[in-house]
Formats: C-alpha cells, sequence, structure tokens
C-alpha cells in the first residue's frame, strides 16, 4: 500500500484516544508527547508525535528524557513516517538508543463478508458485568495487563464509540477484541483467544463482526497494529488488513 499520511494521522490519532483511555497518561511538550503508563513496557513509557524543528530537537529531548526519568522510566521514544524533523532517528541513535521493535499498522481493504468464520462462536457484546472476564482472556499471564485492562474496559464502556466483544464457545468466553469508533475511524484492539481455542476461527469470527459493525456506523477506515513480521501480521493479512506504515520503538541500548 502507498503510503498516506492522512490515513496514517487517523489511525495514530484512534490509536493514541485508546491510550488516554487508561491505559497512559499523555503531556504536551510542545514539539512532541510524552506518554508515562503504570505498564512496565517502553510502548508506554516514552516520547512520540514529534513535530518540531531541527533547532530544537536536543532541548525537546533533553525535557522529554528527564521526564520520563523522573517517573523511574528509561529514555524512549516512538517513531512514525510522520515525526518531523525527519533527522529524529539521528539524534537518538547519538545519544545510545536503538530500535527494539516495529510496530505494522494495517488498515482493511477488503469485505467483512470474506472473512471466515466459525458458525459454533457466538459473538457478543460485552456488559460491565462482563468486565473481569474481558480482562481475564485479554490479560492472559501478565498480571499488570489483567489490571490496567480491567481499569480501561470499565472506563471505556462508559466513553461514546467503544464496543467490547467476547467470543463464546458453547456459552463461554473464550476471545476478545476492542473496538474503538472516532468519527469515520474505527481502530481494533485487545485481541485475544485464550490457548485451547486458538486456530478455530474465533478471532476471525470477532474480526467480521467488528468490521462489520464499522462499517454499519459509517467508518470507513478500519485500522490495528501488530508486531511487525509476527506471526499476527500474517493472520491479518489473509483477512484483507495491508501493511499502511510503520512504526519503530527506540530504547536505551542497555535495555535490550
Amino acid at each position: 500500500m502507498t503510503f498516506d499520511a492522512a490515513l496514517a494521522l487517523r489511525m495514530i490519532t484512534n490509536s493514541r484516544l485508546r491510550t488516554a483511555q487508561g491505559w497512559g497518561e499523555y503531556r504536551d511538550l510542545r514539539g512532541a508527547l510524552c506518554v508515562t503508563s503504570d505498564a512496565p513496557i517502553a510502548a508506554l513509557n516514552c516520547l512520540g508525535d514529534f513535530g518540531t524543528d531541527e533547532r530544537s530537537v536536543e532541548s525537546l529531548l533533553d525535557i522529554g528524557f528527564a521526564l520520563l526519568r523522573a517517573f523511574d522510566c528509561a529514555p524512549a521514544a516512538e517513531l512514525t513516517p510522520l515525526d518531523r524533523p525527519a533527522a529524529v532517528a539521528e539524534h537518538l541513535l547519538r545519544r545510545g538508543l536503538i530500535i527494539e521493535s516495529r510496530r505494522s499498522w494495517m488498515a482493511f481493504r477488503s469485505d467483512a463478508a470474506s472473512i471466515a468464520t466459525n458458525r459454533d462462536v457466538e459473538v457478543r457484546v460485552a456488559e460491565p458485568d462482563d468486565a473481569r472476564t474481558f480482562a481475564a482472556i485479554h490479560g492472559g499471564s501478565e498480571s499488570w495487563v489483567k489490571r490496567l485492562s480491567l481499569s480501561t474496559t470499565l472506563t471505556g464502556m462508559l466513553e461514546p464509540g467503544n464496543t467490547f466483544y467476547l467470543a463464546c464457545i458453547d456459552g463461554q468466553p473464550v476471545a476478545t477484541l476492542h473496538l474503538l469508533r472516532d468519527g469515520t475511524t474505527a481502530g481494533i484492539y485487545a485481541v485475544g483467544t485464550m490457548k485451547a481455542h486458538r486456530r478455530r476461527g474465533v478471532s476471525s469470527t470477532l474480526m467480521a463482526r467488528a468490521i462489520s459493525d464499522a462499517r454499519a456506523a459509517g467508518c470507513d477506515v478500519v485500522g490495528l497494529s501488530t508486531e511487525g513480521g509476527g506471526y499476527a501480521e500474517g493472520l491479518y493479512a489473509k483477512m484483507g488488513f495491508e501493511r499502511a506504515f510503520e512504526s519503530q520503538l527506540w530504547v536505551a541500548a542497555g535495555r535490550v
């Protein structure tokens, strides 16, 4: 897919909106954003959304990294093709940061009806009483994910545009998905299936339902992000998602 800056901005804005609903707190540094979180991962404790000039990069990094250290976080930054100036990466290299991981941002370019589904899977919208179940499935073995997922799910249920889905087999919830609609843009998050029920078309059935609902609500962009080059990217590509752009997470060399 040819890079489309307007599309990228819509997808990134949707993702930032989701993060701000309890996953992390943003601070505007007037040239970049700094996000901090209780989550023990660099992606939610970093600088991003750079929009400055070459003369201001170093002072902006000084302020941003000092803020991260104040929250006991090491220097980190997320870069996308929208960040300016283009030389931000060179400044990070000179400060000893390296690329830890890459994310593929994908947009749906097909028809939801073409996604293979499993008729034995029932998809329903989660209610507040389902929040603990949603968090338990989404969090898996990670206690911090379960904790944040529970609080953000309950918060999101009170905010417009959020729909939380559970996929059930024989009445038992086995998978999750969160759809966040922001105007005509929809983002897909929190896709998770219990290990015993994977590779049975559960997640694709959830995807088909969420995409259909987003389209019916007037969304002409449905996107998600996942580990670049990972298994999930290939699975999403088979469903009809195409890579729109890539982001890189830069961290201090000693953290890798």
